[in-house]
């Protein structure tokens, strides 16, 4: 059971909170981006948005409007910030300042990266078979990340599109990736139930962490960089329930399990380190007080 859970009319997914924390926003199943007060529960907002739209941050979000096009919308002034044309979204993510929109090509095998202001495209960048499972910028948004299906993670220079690091030799899938709020390490974790703690420099393996004991389908990182917590996928069924499990990042132990109805699709902190929430396959955003 989390501390506190904010009901919901269909299930929701990708999680973000505002940068003050006082609100979440979720894109829920039914196609529409639903916005709490995080104190009180209370539904504040409520946007249709077309089928195949991203959440992108607490006040972005893109839509697909055809198969090349992609519009990006401020969500809390509800005005179109860029059209973008010869689009291909699979995956979608925005730099944390904001200037940088990455999307994934699952066909075309590349990801192709875009300056939100001008929409123009700046790079093109090959990728692996399946497509991404993540795609992630660095705090500063000087790097990308793209973790793929075929068990390769690619890590590029936002600027340049130089490709930094090839990341071969993991045994599975990466479902899951984060850096550090300071930008000093990537965590990865995915189909072989293991978290892997890389130095975002160097891009050694720092270390790895065993012990979640099922597919890591979520991950998120406390604002302080101390607490990771990571979320469960029954890969027999979707439906069976999960395990959530937090860990002190310095010491790599396990700090406390808690249950999950189903796969946890999304993890987020708020900004303040107070709440972590949790979507889970259920009508509802569990919140659990770190």
């Amino acid at each position: 059971m989390a501390d506190r859970t904010l009901t919901a009319a269909a299930v929701p997914g990708t999680l973000q909170f505002a940068t003050d924390g006082a609100t979440i926003s979720a894109l829920c199943r039914d196609n529409t981006i639903r916005t709490w007060v995080v104190e009180t529960g209370q539904l504040k907002a409520e946007k249709k948005v077309p089928a195949r739209s991203a959440l992108l941050a607490a006040d972005r979000w893109a839509e697909r409007v055809d198969a090349g096009t992609v519009r990006v919308w401020d969500l809390t002034a509800d005005r179109q910030l860029q059209i973008m044309n010869s689009v291909a979204m699979s995956r979608a993510a925005l730099s944390g300042d904001g200037r940088w929109l990455a999307t994934a090509d699952t066909a075309g095998r590349r990801v192709e990266v875009r300056e939100i202001a001008s929409g123009k495209k700046v790079h093109t960048l090959p990728d692996g078979i399946g497509g991404a499972a993540t795609l992630r910028f660095s705090p500063d948004g000087g790097l990308l990340v793209s973790t793929n299906y075929d068990n390769d993670v690619r890590i590029w220079k936002t600027s340049s599109g130089e490709l930094v690091k090839k990341i071969e030799d993991l045994t599975g899938a990466m479902f899951a990736a984060e850096f550090t709020p300071d930008g000093q390490r990537l965590i990865l974790a995915g189909l072989d139930e293991t978290v892997y703690i890389w130095d975002a420099k160097t891009f050694g393996l720092i270390r790895k962490l065993g012990g979640h004991g099922e597919t890591i389908s979520a991950l998120a990182i406390s604002p302080d960089g101390k607490t990771l917590v990571t979320g469960g996928f029954d890969v027999l069924a979707e439906k069976n329930p999960v395990k959530v499990v937090f860990w002190d990042l310095t010491s790599g132990k396990i700090l406390r399990t808690v249950r999950a109805p189903h796969r946890v699709a999304s993890l987020a902190f708020s900004p303040n380190g107070k709440w972590v929430a949790m979507a889970a396959g259920e009508n509802e955003i569990g919140l659990w007080a770190r």
